[in-house]
């Protein structure tokens, strides 16, 4: 996968690069519930989290469809992963996040209105 920077180095439009290459952000996690994690801005696919302790992000609503979203967690302690605020991962429960451990990344991808998928990494 090619940096949206990259895309944009050859000529691609700021929206065709950011609807084919990625770019990467950091992103400290806060909260505790989908209400109040820190929230993804919808631009980047790429999220490189820092949590301590039960903290989380939250995907935003202007998410496209089946676009997929990374998030990588590089910090010592256990982060949450929350679909926006009334979403679900993998039809379960509404609003319930997905542990993602000390070094390990979550691929997810929104699939409906509210669903999302997920792929944790072993």
């Amino acid at each position: 996968m090619t940096k949206s920077s990259d895309m944009m180095g050859l000529g691609f439009s700021w929206p065709q690069a950011q609807a084919i290459g990625y770019s990467n952000v950091a992103i400290t996690a806060a909260g505790t519930t989908s209400a109040d994690a820190t929230a993804c801005d919808a631009q980047n696919s790429v999220f490189t989290m820092t949590a301590t302790g039960a903290d989380g992000v939250r995907m935003n609503t202007a998410v496209p469809l089946l676009r997929p979203i990374l998030v990588v967690n590089t910090s010592g302690s256990t982060g949450i992963v929350y679909p926006f605020t009334g979403g679900n991962f993998a039809g379960g429960s509404t609003d319930a996040g997905i542990s993602v451990p000390s070094r390990k990344t979550i691929i997810i991808m929104r699939y409906s209105t509210t669903g999302w998928l997920y792929n944790l990494s072993a």
